[in-house]
């Protein structure tokens, strides 16, 4: 314990009036000579011995009193904080804002980042001028103390909503290491939060734990900010069934939804930009709630042109959270990819083209891919740059002119795709032509039975397997016979095996584009003249894991398999480019309506943007009023900053050290918490209703015991 003005401790000597008044005034008995009042002697002695405990009891009361009155002016203070030495020392501050898109929800017409903000700006006000202060959020930027109040006050004042947040937590970190390196000073910390349970999760609370563990003389002020009871209705991620249209096909978008302490019934409204650029409202739909507040509706877009469309799904109706009441989308609308398959005669190419290109169906307009078919002989006369893929069906010896054709097509862009089968020879295909498309040297053709099983299904060619993958029955597709390769280039990537875990599909990178060579042949009728058949993959029961496995190989080839246009705020965009197609600058159109014209380093075949944080619709064109290039993507808000579920307070200081951290609801409480963390807790109240009862009970007690008898 301590005094503020420990001087006034002085007043206690002021016990000795009343001690010295006390035996000046201490009145002497008289001698009186009366032997025979006996009884009235005792009488006397007794009288005697209880008026001198009245007078001492009095004068202990007086005593007190002074001493209560000296003491209390004097200001005792219990010590909070326990840092030694400390007292008097400069302030070093660290502001940590939480201003993620959560945070814009509106309470009380207010958001709560701006509620976190005044109340900020007020602290700040009553700092000493010597303070160091640090503003910290959750952008990703590395922060640092200002050179003075003013400077962090305008940083509270115009920090941005982020829509990707790094973790609070990463935040609270930053903010203990800047403030321990201030050692001579007192160092706190205040955090505006909304107490949201995604910001306080288990692992957090640990990890903030451990770095107050290595930081014992920081304190943490936790001020809440957010609402007890929410409401909100939001918008989850979009379901589209596919970004990659081909012209005639139709597009069904499926919105779900969720409510939250909202019981009507809203009002989804569908938007789409045409070619003029004009967003026009294509649609509107009422969700029914669930007893829980899920909701789904659903649109169906259609006759859209050839080219990129983009647009969104909002919410007519606004709530307390506006970020989450819109979703945006982007899709592409192309034509049938030009594929060339090689292969001797018609038949050879048979199964494969049908897979690719079915012949029994009458609307080519949705096709996707137009197959022609060459064969070997005539393929030296083909121009292979009209073509987006190449597929080599059981090839035979070649000619060095047509591999190096084939190796110039892919040096360029162009996928080729070579299904080996009983036509293959080692001695030609391991030469240094052939050997810069296959990815290794051929070894043997096996006769071992298995069949395709693919182990993995992260790669582009075996993606469309994922949501059904359990129900593949690959056995009953058998490969007979396949070629076994001796050893793989560096760069070759084995994409699937067969059951016995030997290579089944091999990817090899060359120059810009690429080669796929899948180890036995897609081309055997089921009873070949004069051998065995290598496999039934074409042919068994119902073979449609051949059909999706065809066209993911040909689309990845040609490279227009379905890629995500739908990426998170912050993410990294990678949109490739097409095959021989020189872009050396383009423009790009943010949401915000500005044009950024961007140069593109010469060799890259993709383009990498990783400045999204703004939510909408991104274009990116090249070419000008030729439109060689034109792309686009959305970015959407991730779905976990719409949930706005709050972390028990209990709970969080039952995780965190009591002394080290404290939570306050309001301005108030962060002042009270300081006083008592800076100079202590004060015992004047106390004191002095103590001292008002010690004189009230003296001034009772001297009425009572001297008080005159009638």
């Amino acid at each position: 314990m301590g005094f503020l003005t420990p001087a006034l401790l002085g007043g206690i000597a002021l016990i000795a009036v009343p001690i010295i008044l006390h035996l000046i005034k201490r009145r002497q008995p008289k001698k009186l000579d009366f032997p025979a009042l006996q009884f009235v002697k005792n009488r006397q002695a007794a009288n005697r011995r209880r008026l001198n405990f009245r007078h001492l009891l009095l004068l202990a009361l007086r005593c007190a009193l002074i001493a209560g009155f000296a003491i209390a002016l004097a200001r005792p203070m219990l010590k909070g904080s326990g840092l030694r030495g400390k007292e008097g020392a400069p302030l070093a501050v660290a502001l940590v804002i939480d201003n993620s898109a959560r945070m814009q929800y509106v309470f009380q017409n207010r958001t709560r980042q701006e509620e976190a903000t005044k109340m900020a700006q007020e602290l700040l006000k009553k700092l000493p001028e010597n303070t160091e202060v640090a503003v910290v959020d959750l952008s990703r930027s590395a922060a640092g103390f200002a050179v003075d109040l003013g400077t962090a006050e305008s940083r509270v004042q115009n920090l941005a909503v982020e829509n990707n947040p790094r973790p609070f937590e990463d935040a609270v970190r930053e903010a203990l290491q800047l403030v321990a390196e201030r050692e001579d000073s007192r160092q706190e910390i205040f955090l505006f939060t909304d107490l949201n349970a995604e910001s306080f999760t288990e692992s957090a609370l640990s990890s903030i734990d451990e770095a107050l563990a290595e930081t014992p003389d920081v304190r943490i002020y936790l001020v809440d900010v957010g609402v007890e009871e929410v409401r909100n209705l939001e918008l989850q991620p979009l379901e589209l069934r596919s970004t990659t249209l081909r012209l005639g096909e139709s597009l069904p978008i499926e919105v779900p939804l969720l409510a939250t302490g909202i019981t009507e019934e809203p009002l989804v409204e569908l938007y789409l930009r045409d070619a003029t650029g004009e967003t026009i409202k294509r649609g509107q739909r009422v969700a029914e709630l669930s007893a829980e507040g899920a909701g789904r509706v659903t649109f169906e877009l259609g006759d859209l042109p050839l080219g990129v469309h983009q647009g969104s799904v909002r919410l007519a109706a606004s709530d307390p959270l506006q970020a989450d009441n819109v979703r945006y989308f982007s899709v592409e609308v192309r034509p049938a990819a030009q594929v060339l398959l090689l292969a001797e005669g018609e038949t050879g190419a048979l199964f494969l083209r049908e897979a690719l290109d079915p012949s029994l169906i009458a609307d080519r307009a949705s096709a996707q891919f137009e197959c022609t078919t060459a064969r070997y002989a005539k393929a030296q006369t083909l121009a292979l740059e009209s073509f987006g893929a190449v597929c080599l069906v059981d090839p035979p010896p070649l000619s060095d002119e047509l591999w190096q054709k084939l190796v110039d097509y892919a040096d360029q862009g162009g996928g080729v795709g070579i299904f080996l089968g009983h036509r293959a020879r080692a001695n030609d295909f391991n030469r240094k032509l052939p050997q810069r498309l296959l990815p290794g040297a051929l070894k043997r053709k096996s006769r071992l039975a298995t069949y395709f099983r693919p182990q993995r299904l992260d790669h582009p060619v075996l993606r469309g397997f994922r949501d059904f993958s359990d129900e593949i029955p690959w056995p009953i597709y058998p490969v007979f016979q396949y070629w076994d390769f001796a050893d793989f280039w560096g760069d070759s990537y084995v994409v699937a095996r067969f059951a016995n875990n030997r290579p089944a599909l091999i990817e090899r990178p060359v120059g810009r584009g690429r080669a796929l060579t899948m180890a036995t042949a897609v081309s055997d009728p089921l009873e070949p003249v004069g051998r065995e058949p290598w496999n039934l993959l074409p042919t068994g029961p119902e073979p449609w894991p051949f059909v999706v496995l065809s066209n993911q190989i040909v689309a990845y080839l040609a490279k227009s398999e379905e890629r995500s246009l739908d990426y998170l705020a912050g993410e990294t965009v990678s949109i490739p480019l097409p095959a021989r197609q020189r872009v050396s600058s383009f423009v790009l159109h943010p949401p915000t309506g500005q044009s950024l014209r961007r140069s593109l380093p010469a060799g890259e075949n993709a383009i990498h943007l990783s400045t999204t944080d703004e939510l909408g619709n991104y274009r990116i064109v090249s070419g000008g009023k030729r439109r060689l290039l034109d792309r686009g993507f959305s970015v959407n808000l991730a779905p976990e900053l719409s949930r706005l579920t709050r972390v028990d307070p209990k709970a969080l200081i039952d995780a965190l050290p009591s002394d080290q951290v404290k939570i306050a609801r309001s301005l108030d409480d962060v002042e009270r918490y300081v006083d008592i963390g800076r100079t202590g807790r004060g015992l004047f109240p106390w004191i002095i209703s103590l001292v008002a009862i010690v004189w009230g009970t003296e001034s009772l007690l001297a009425n009572r015991f001297y008080r005159e008898t009638p």
